[in-house]
């Protein structure tokens, strides 16, 4: 028999490994396991257990196995904070001062503008508030994935997730993040805890907030988390996003380890066979076979159509006096809004520094709308924009 696993995933994740598979040890110490994570002792089966990170070894190989390792052309980023008494501190020697105060600026203003709190749920957490949160995530990855015309890979099994982290959460080996604008969720991170490291696994946030840089503030408070409850890394996970690159300071190339028995002849050659055929699979990763399936499957499901409309935001401009001539009738941010209002409105509070509570916005009877804050009044314009992006981009 032949056990094709994600070891990764299965590990953080907590899913049972089949019995026989050597006990796993993490940055060089065993696994703390639930009781299924593998056993000492080879049962004559074959594995096949792909994205291995480097920090992930077996503890003992059974004399009866054979390993053999292929490296994968999948890279993984992490955050080694060994060494690193603040946030600040790894900042320092990650990035340019440059870097480092536009991602301070993001938190700064991000206060400044709304009544920002932070909150993490580890071991605690009513169950409404669990379905709040895990809902909230769901609707900013379904927003901010049809802006981009692309799955979240996650979807097929998110109810799943939804069902068995709960008690995850509640045992300490998830967690999640949130960042809250008042009682509302802006940025969700969900977590998972392994032997001193944090996972950061799916994290989304509002699009109306985009200019306020929520996946870096997320990383940062994430950091000073990790390093004040005694967490040695931070990772997150498979992929080469330039805001991972860019923070990580441990880019590893994960191996797919093949397990194969000496003795059973019949185990034998179906792990022989699995070594081969991840053998070729990852060579024609490695001549970029993969990104041509990828291209075309983009291009056929999700090809715009030429006569699809474009999307619809909005534009600031500076007025030199108060609109004249017309009546002018005031409007809440709570109410429903034209699409692309709400995040114009909150790229203005980021440019201006102005706290939300301080703005006005009105509506005439054509339905063009106007902002004042404190002294200043801005036309907010209608126009075709091309959104985009996980992050805002930092500059080098």
């Amino acid at each position: 028999m032949l056990h094709k696993i994600n070891i990764f995933q299965a590990l953080y994740e907590r899913e049972g490994l089949p019995p026989g598979l050597p006990e796993p040890m993490v940055n060089g110490r065993p696994l703390h396991t639930d009781g299924n994570l593998g056993g000492p002792h080879g049962n004559g089966d074959s594995y096949s257990l792909r994205l291995m990170p480097d920090y992930v070894q077996f503890a003992n190989i059974p004399n009866q196995y054979c390993l053999k390792k292929i490296p994968q052309f999948n890279w993984g980023h992490s955050i080694d904070l060994t060494g690193f008494p603040s946030v600040d501190a790894y900042m320092e020697s990650q990035f340019k001062s440059k870097t480092r105060s536009i991602i301070k600026r993001y938190i700064k203003r991000l206060e400044i503008c709304f009544p920002i709190s932070y909150r993490y749920y580890f071991g605690e957490m009513e169950y409404g508030e669990y379905i709040r949160i895990f809902e909230s995530l769901e609707q900013m990855i379904l927003n901010r994935f049809e802006q981009r015309e692309e799955t979240h890979k996650e979807m097929w099994r998110w109810k799943a997730l939804k069902d068995s982290t709960y008690d995850m959460i509640l045992s300490k080996k998830a967690s999640f993040f949130v960042i809250f604008d008042g009682n509302t969720p802006i940025e969700i991170s969900l977590n998972y805890h392994l032997e001193g490291i944090l996972f950061s696994s799916i994290s989304s946030f509002d699009i109306d907030y985009n200019k306020f840089g929520l996946g870096h503030v997320e990383i940062y408070k994430q950091l000073e988390w990790c390093l004040q409850n005694g967490y040695s890394r931070f990772e997150m996970g498979v992929g080469g996003m330039d805001y991972k690159r860019r923070w990580s300071n441990h880019i590893y190339q994960f191996v797919h380890c093949i397990l194969i028995p000496k003795k059973n002849s019949l185990s034998k050659i179906v792990g022989t066979l699995e070594y081969w055929r991840i053998s070729a699979k990852e060579y024609l990763k490695s001549k970029k076979i993969n990104d041509l399936k990828d291209t075309l499957l983009l291009k056929f499901n999700f090809k715009k159509g030429d006569n699809e409309a474009e999307e619809v935001s909005f534009s600031h401009s500076l007025l030199g006096h108060p609109p004249k001539n017309m009546e002018l009738y005031p409007c809440s941010f709570s109410q429903p809004l034209p699409n692309g209002l709400k995040k114009a409105l909150y790229d203005l509070l980021y440019l201006q520094e102005v706290s939300r509570n301080k703005v006005e916005l009105f509506k005439t009877d054509g339905d063009q709308y106007y902002a004042k804050l404190e002294s200043k009044w801005f036309l907010m314009q209608r126009e075709n924009i091309d959104t985009s992006g996980d992050f805002v981009v930092l500059e080098p």
